[in-house]
This record gives structure tokens, C-alpha cells and sequence, in this order.
């Protein structure tokens, strides 16, 4: 494309050019952004669909495209964004020269002609290099979408500052250094000089039939398909018998005129050749009138010109995906071509694996977990990204080792049937399995980016817990996630149970929990008599993070629990605090448990205090500090209103303000149960919405108080609050004697010292309500009011 009328041109900013047009000026220049048009119809991705990796979504596109602006349907002349295809005809200070454009290669088979077919073979050779410099651009720039440990760098994809600035000769970067524009600006530019050689050369379209063949009226070889020698991926001179004798692109000088001037006089010229001005509809049809000579010689000229293009760019883009996996390997290059056609590759790119280990042993048959285990592959599944970037493997484990494993692949075509159960639990060899399947698929990738998702149905033998936790800590060294989840089946099987298979109850206080933890996963303990636990799970593990990946691009301040699953979690004095946050309904009763587990050894008491928030760190329910190994602490709420309620669990004995460090790591459980079992949820990455109608529950002897909040809350350890009136303790509670003590047994540790510690699991207790032990006798100031009940966190 080229300068014409420099004064009109930079009053708008932009070039009005021949060829294949690059703004919106139907009145003057009669150009519609056909260069837009034609990338569009070549990459744009259908209706509300993301990219599948072929094509670009719509911010991106816009990028690549340009976009134009109209008003009742009306172009704006000269209003909107070349993009990086219209990049060569934008004044930089002048357009790029005819090598970016495939100009001058003209030739006529007649005697005397002004050029020779070697000469223009030379320029088409020029135009060749030309673009092949601009992929191989796309290509390097590229390598700085990602940082040393091949995760998507925010500030290199970011698009939410603006539009990519697209520069000439010494300037040619993006304003704002953005390797996304960078790469996109090269294979931008190489896409123009593709689609103008179809406007400008004779390849596809015909002569005029009622005029003789000459310099105005120049053959046309009617070529079906591309030219094969705009190979960008290649390297040296065009092979000649690649080139008809009788091809030929336009000799550009201005005034732009089929007649020519001054370098272009006697020569085929740009104004005689080019079918470059006229309109095509984002549906991939064509307007009526022609608007060059060319195309009025033969009206299918430009539609031939412009489908010739659309195919020869998408070759163009399929060889540039190849070249980057060829160049980057398959998985770094195929999270580089991720990142440059979504909108959001750092949210979408996840390019992740996720390994399914399934207890397939008798218990699992015997307490029909195996069916619970599918309910949980299956809505896991259903959450993984279907479009070559997540990728999953399911592997069953019993004492037989592994009874089945089917590699890693696309989630939609993942195959899913298990086996007939046999034998006992032995999670390490599905361990090892699930990391060998992780390491394999993404050889230099995988650090951050590979999961397993361990399902059982009971607790492993004493003896195989040493190579479990062998196992667990290989996975946290190699950063592969790990999600723990055991299903408890409801009771009354263990008479099935004994005389098939040695069972043992799954517990908090066993040695691979706090492994487990240490990945970066979540450790769960489902009630399989709970509606609904298993898509509630696989919203934990997708909220949590399903890989190390995703946490940077999670907006998740608090852990969302639901009724029928408990958590284990730590609290240490890196991780001072852990919240979790629960969707209360108007009139609904929640109990929540807390219980901390830790060794049975002396040493100083572990102190964490538990508080409920009405409204985060600003608007405080009650709080409670538990030191030792307490029996669980339950906190009874009763709503009447409809909000977000969050439970915070903090590190150390904060009522009293001791600020040393009690032990280096507190492990405690905390579980949720409810009135209303049957509330449906939806639950999503941001928020849950809450679907049924609420009712109200009525605690006896219990009436809602006058606080700011409204709400009535009754804890059992030492507090309660009844007929408006509350009573509470802050201070610390040890272990007694007369409490329920943990249940402890011994596990093997893995480290280097010989010595075997005791793990301690306490069991989850059913929380007993004391509202009935709180009469109506304790009336007026027999009641003491803490101030600390509702307030304002300083």
C-alpha cells in the first residue's frame, strides 16, 4: 500500500492506499478496511466460543485485525485502529516499501519489455525475505511471553492498557514492550505482504476478454490454490519452476494510473493489476460494485483475490503454530500460540495435568464408595478445559499395585471404567504412577502446572504409610498439587466389611494429612450420606486451586465450606491465618466444629483462636482461643438474614496477645453442618447463589438480640446467648483430663531420624447444644456482656 494526498493522510493519522484497503474511506479512496475483513473472516472464532487455537478471540483479533468504527452503519472515515495486518500502509514516518507489499515484481512475456523474469523474480524474492523477517519477529518475540519457569507473564499479555503500538523501521516495538504485540505485529506484517500479493499479481484472476493482451490488460493465470513458494517457514533462493513465466505484480509510483509514470512508464502498473476496493461482508459475501479496472475486466477477480487470501493467511498462521512447536517443543510452544490468540492467557492458558487416583480395592466394593468415587471423577471432569489444554489420567491402586492407568489425555475423550476392585489400599504406587504420568506430559513444564486428585474409601495398613508419605513428599519436590479426599460411606456395613477385607476408618490425624497440605491441596473427609458432596468437592479443589498455576490468577480471600465435607488445614507462623466462608440464609442454624490435632509429646501448648465475622475484619460475631489439644469447640449461629459469614482460624494465643511462637505448625480440622440439608447451591469461582427459600428454625429458650447484625449466636465452650443476652469467655482453654482425649497411633515418618511419632486424630464430635442448660432463671445482670461479641477490629 501506498502514499497518496500526505496532507488528507495526516490529518486522520492514517495511509490511504491501493491494494487491499487498510482504513474505512468508501467516498474518496473507496476502500472498506479489506484487510481487517479479509483477517477477520480468516481468524475470527464463532459466537461466544473460546479460541480452540486456531483462531483469535476478540481482543486479540482486534490486535491483529484493526478495527474500524461505524455509526448507524456508516464508516467514520479514518476513525478506529489499523492493527498490526494494516501496520505496513500506517505512516511511520511513510509506509513500508514495496517489499512488504510484493510491488515491482512485474513482468510481460513481450520483446523489449522495461524488466526481465529474472529481475522479477529478484523482487519477488525481496518480498519473500521480507516476510519471512516478519515471521521469524513473531517467532523470537514469542519467547518473552514467558518467564524462566515457562509460566504466562500478566505484563507481556495484558491488552487491558490499550491497543498495541505498531512502529516502523528503528521504532518497531509496542509502546508498552508487550511480547504479545510484539509477536502479533510480525505475523501481522507478514500477513499483509501474503494477502497483497493476491490483490497485487495475476495469480488468480483473469484478463479482459475484450481487450487485447498488453501492459493495461496483462494476462491473469486463473491458479487455483496458493503459491507455493511463499513458504515462510523456508529459507533461500525461489526454486524458478515455481514461478510462471507469465506471473506478474504491479510497478507502483504516483500518480497511481493504469497508463504509469516515471519508473512505472511502459510497465504493468499497481493501478492496472491491483483488485484491492471492494466490500466484503463479515459473513463472507460481497458487495456489487466493482472498483478498480481489474475487477471490472472480470467481477469475480476480487472475490477470487480476497478468498485466495483468507486461505493463504490461515496457511500462514498453521505454519507459524508449527514453527513454534517446533522451535519451543510441544508444550511450551503450544502455551505461547495460547497466549497469543485468548483474551485472558493467563486465566485460560492453564495448560495443566491432572492425575485421578481411584481406590479400586475390595473396600471400596464392599462399602459402594467406588460409586461416590465415580459421582467425583466425573463432576472433576466436567471442570477441566476441553480444548487441548488441560489433559487427565485416572489410575486405580490396591496391594496388586496398579490394576489400570490410562495415560494422560483431553478430559472430553478421557476413558472411564473401573475395573473390577480386588485387594487393599495401597496408595504409593498410584502416587508414583500419577507423577510418572504428570512428569511425562509436560517433561519441562510440569513444576506448577500437574496435580493428582487422590480418592480412597478408608485408611492403608500401617506398614504402607512409610512408602505413602516417601511418595507425597516427591510430589510436593517436583510441585504437582495433591488433593485428598477420603469418602465415608454410611454406617452399618462393617460386619461386609470384616469378613472380606481389614478396613480402617479414614482420620484426620493420619501421617500423609499434613503431606497432603504441604503440596499446596486440600485434604477433605466427605460424608457419603450427604446429598450433593461430590460436585461440592470438586468446587474445593477447583476454588483451592487445582494446580499452583491457578493460584496466581485466584480472587478467592476466603475457603468456601460446605455441610457433609471437613477440612484439614494448617496454621504456622508463616500462615498466621486460615478463613473459610459459608453463604448463610435467612433463618437457617449452622454448627461449625473446629478441633486442632498435633502430636501427643511435651512441649508448649499450640494456641490458635477461632473467630465468626459478620462482615470481614470489620464486623465481629465472637471469638474463642483454644491452647492444647482441646476437644472440639462448636459454635452454634442461628441467622436471620441472608450474607457471607466467615470463619477465621489464627495463629496463636491472640485474646492474651502472646506472640510466641507455640509450635511450628498447628494442624486442625473444622466442618460445617446445617438445618437445611436440602438448600440448593450453585456454586462458581466467584460467589455461591443461593436457589431455595429460606425457613426459620426455632431455638428454644432463644430469641434474636438487638445487635448490629441481628443475629443470634450460641457457643458451646462457655458461651451463649439467650433472650438477647450474652455470656462469653476469652480465655484460653487447655486440655483436660475429663475431655474426650485424641485417638493416637503410631505411623513411620520418612525422615531421617530413626525415631517414629505419635499422630494424633481426633475424632469429628457432634457439637451438644447447651441453650437448654441456660434457663430463664439467668435474667438482668446475672448475665455477663462482653463487649468483644459484636465490635469493630481495630
Amino acid at each position: 500500500m501506498h502514499l497518496v494526498a500526505s496532507v488528507w493522510l495526516f490529518h486522520f493519522g492514517v495511509t490511504v492506499v491501493s491494494g487491499f484497503g487498510t482504513i474505512n474511506e468508501p467516498l474518496v479512496v473507496r476502500q472498506h478496511n479489506e484487510h481487517e475483513i479479509i483477517t477477520r473472516l480468516a481468524f475470527q472464532c464463532p459466537s461466544a466460543r473460546g479460541s480452540d487455537g486456531t483462531c483469535f478471540e476478540s481482543r486479540s483479533l482486534d490486535q491483529l485485525a484493526g478495527w474500524h468504527v461505524n455509526v448507524l452503519g456508516i464508516a467514520v472515515t479514518g476513525a478506529g485502529f489499523n492493527g498490526a495486518v494494516g501496520a505496513p500502509d500506517t505512516l511511520d514516518p511513510v509506509p513500508e516499501g514495496p517489499e512488504a507489499h510484493c510491488d515491482d515484481a512485474d513482468y510481460l512475456d513481450v520483446p523489449g519489455y522495461p524488466q526481465t523474469r529474472d529481475e522479477a523474480n529478484a523482487k519477488l524474492q525481496s518480498c519473500l525475505d521480507h516476510m519471512r523477517r516478519r515471521f521469524h519477529q513473531a517467532v523470537v518475540s514469542a519467547n518473552r511471553l514467558l518467564d524462566e519457569r515457562h509460566r504466562i507473564r500478566r505484563d507481556m499479555v495484558d491488552l487491558s492498557r490499550g491497543d498495541c503500538a505498531f512502529a516502523f523501521p528503528t521504532w518497531q516495538s509496542d509502546g508498552f514492550g508487550r511480547a504479545k504485540c510484539n509477536a502479533i505485529e510480525g505475523l501481522g506484517r507478514a500477513l499483509h505482504g501474503i494477502q497483497d500479493f493476491y490483490s497485487h499479481s495475476n495469480w488468480v484472476d483473469s484478463a479482459d476478454p475484450n481487450k487485447p493482451i498488453g501492459v493495461s490488460n496483462p494476462p491473469g493465470l486463473g491458479m487455483n490454490g496458493s503459491a507455493p513458494f511463499l513458504d515462510l517457514r523456508g529459507n533461500g533462493t525461489i526454486p524458478p519452476d515455481q514461478i510462471p513465466r507469465n506471473l506478474t505484480t504491479g510497478c507502483f509510483a504516483l500518480p497511481d494510473n493504469p497508463e504509469g509514470c516515471g519508473d512505472c512508464e511502459g510497465r504493468i502498473t499497481h493501478g492496472a493489476l491491483s483488485k484491492d476496493k471492494g466490500i466484503i461482508h463479515l459473513n463472507g459475501t460481497f458487495g456489487d460494485e466493482a472498483m478498480d479496472p481489474r475487477s471490472e475486466a472480470s467481477p469475480n477477480n476480487f472475490p477470487l483475490a480476497v478468498q485466495a487470501a483468507i486461505q493463504h493467511s490461515r496457511e500462514t498462521w498453521a505454519d507459524f503454530r508449527e514453527e513454534m512447536l517446533h522451535q519451543y517443543d510441544m508444550v511450551i510452544g503450544g502455551l505461547m500460540l495460547c497466549a497469543l490468540v485468548r483474551d485472558d492467557p493467563v486465566k485460560d492458558c492453564r495448560n495443566r495435568t491432572l492425575a485421578i487416583v481411584v481406590d479400586n480395592s475390595l473396600t471400596s466394593k464392599v462399602k459402594d464408595g467406588i460409586y461416590m468415587e465415580e459421582a467425583v471423577v466425573e463432576e472433576v471432569k466436567s471442570r477441566l478445559g476441553y480444548h487441548g489444554l488441560d489433559h487427565l489420567a485416572l489410575i486405580g491402586i490396591n496391594d496388586q499395585g496398579a490394576v489400570f492407568r490410562y495415560p494422560m489425555g483431553r478430559p472430553g475423550h478421557a476413558p472411564f471404567d473401573f475395573p473390577q476392585p480386588a485387594g487393599e489400599l495401597r496408595i504409593a504406587s498410584g502416587l508414583e504412577l500419577g507423577i510418572d504420568e504428570t512428569i511425562r506430559a509436560q517433561p519441562e513444564t510440569y513444576t506448577d502446572r500437574g496435580a493428582i486428585l487422590l480418592l480412597a474409601t478408608g485408611a492403608e495398613r500401617l506398614e504402607f504409610s512409610t512408602e505413602t508419605l516417601l511418595k507425597l513428599r516427591r510430589a510436593s519436590e517436583e510441585g504437582i498439587r495433591v488433593h485428598y479426599a477420603c469418602l465415608s460411606m454410611p454406617a452399618g456395613l462393617s460386619d461386609r466389611i470384616a469378613s472380606q477385607v481389614v478396613w480402617a476408618p479414614c482420620s484426620p490425624g493420619d501421617a500423609l494429612v499434613p503431606r497432603v497440605l504441604k503440596t499446596g491441596g486440600i485434604a477433605a473427609f466427605i460424608d457419603g450420606s450427604a446429598n450433593g458432596t461430590p460436585p461440592h468437592f470438586a468446587n474445593l479443589v477447583m476454588d483451592r486451586g487445582l494446580t499452583a498455576t491457578d493460584d496466581e490468577d485466584s480472587d478467592m480471600q476466603h475457603t468456601r465450606i460446605y455441610p457433609g465435607i471437613t477440612l484439614a488445614d494448617f496454621l504456622s507462623s508463616d500462615q498466621h491465618t486460615k478463613s473459610f466462608t459459608y453463604p448463610v440464609t435467612a433463618g437457617e442454624r449452622l454448627n461449625f466444629t473446629i478441633s486442632s490435632i498435633a502430636p501427643n509429646e511435651e512441649g508448649p501448648e499450640a494456641c490458635f483462636a477461632v473467630t465468626l465475622w459478620y462482615e470481614y475484619l470489620v464486623t465481629e460475631i465472637t471469638r474463642h482461643t483454644r491452647c492444647g489439644d482441646s476437644s472440639p469447640l462448636s459454635l452454634v449461629y442461628q441467622a436471620t438474614e441472608s450474607f457471607d459469614l466467615v470463619l477465621e482460624a489464627e495463629y496463636g494465643d491472640t485474646m492474651l496477645k502472646n506472640e510466641l511462637l507455640h509450635r511450628e505448625e498447628i494442624l486442625f480440622i473444622v466442618s460445617v453442618a446445617s438445618d437445611m440439608p436440602e438448600k440448593a447451591e450453585t456454586t462458581v469461582k466467584k460467589s455461591t447463589a443461593i436457589l431455595s427459600s429460606s425457613r426459620s428454625v426455632e431455638i428454644p429458650g432463644v430469641t434474636a438480640g438487638n445487635f448490629l447484625t441481628s443475629e443470634t449466636v450460641e457457643v458451646v465452650s462457655n458461651a451463649a446467648t439467650v433472650n438477647g443476652r450474652t455470656s462469653t469467655s476469652t480465655e484460653s482453654h487447655k486440655a483436660s483430663d475429663h475431655g474426650q482425649l485424641p485417638v493416637c497411633r503410631p505411623t513411620p515418618e520418612p525422615e531421617p531420624e530413626p525415631k517414629a511419632q505419635l499422630t494424633c486424630a481426633v475424632p469429628i464430635m457432634t457439637a451438644t447444644l447447651l441453650a437448654n442448660n441456660l434457663t430463664a432463671e439467668l435474667e438482668g445482670d446475672d448475665i455477663a456482656t462482653s463487649s468483644r461479641v459484636i465490635g469493630v477490629r481495630r
